[in-house]
């Protein structure tokens, strides 16, 4: 097996009194899917936010390719992890296909027609294809939740 991708070893987070994450283990491998279960306010999206950087954990440590993600380059770390949330935040000015091209044209420095080429094929993947025109509020919400999964991957 290969070398894991991300591993998440005894994190802890609290918010005042109030411990949310208890100790969590987690570890995924390259091509692996994970899916987050759990009623509302049990810590699901506070594990992501830790992992992605936008909480600090209390204790314990994400490791993202062997690198410590709390000293490593955020950046870097958020180029290649994606997040989606319940509320999707998509840009309503923007198309389905400008919302999912903005970030790669912008943070990454794709080209337009390059950025517009692997938009369609995520927009495609979420079978959305025909909607890369379309603004979100022309979308209905799980049409809304498959760009905001594109612009994610």
């Amino acid at each position: 097996m290969s070398a894991p991708i991300l591993e998440v070893r005894g994190l802890r987070k609290s918010f005042g009194h109030l411990e949310v994450l208890r100790g969590i283990d987690l570890t995924l491998h390259g091509g692996e899917v994970a899916a987050m279960i759990g009623p509302s306010g049990s810590g699901k999206s506070t594990l992501l936010r830790c992992i992605n950087r936008l909480e600090t954990p209390t204790a314990g440590s994400v490791l993202f390719r062997g690198e410590d993600a709390a000293h490593g380059d955020v950046n870097r770390l958020r180029r290649h992890v994606g997040m989606v949330f319940q509320r999707f935040n998509l840009f309503p000015h923007l198309t389905a296909l400008e919302n999912v091209t903005l970030a790669p044209r912008r943070v990454l420095g794709r080209i337009p027609a390059q950025a517009d080429r692997e938009g369609r094929e995520l927009l495609a993947r979420v079978h959305l294809a025909g909607k890369a025109d379309s603004y979100p509020g022309e979308l209905s919400g799980g049409q809304q939740q498959r760009v905001a999964i594109a612009r994610a991957l």
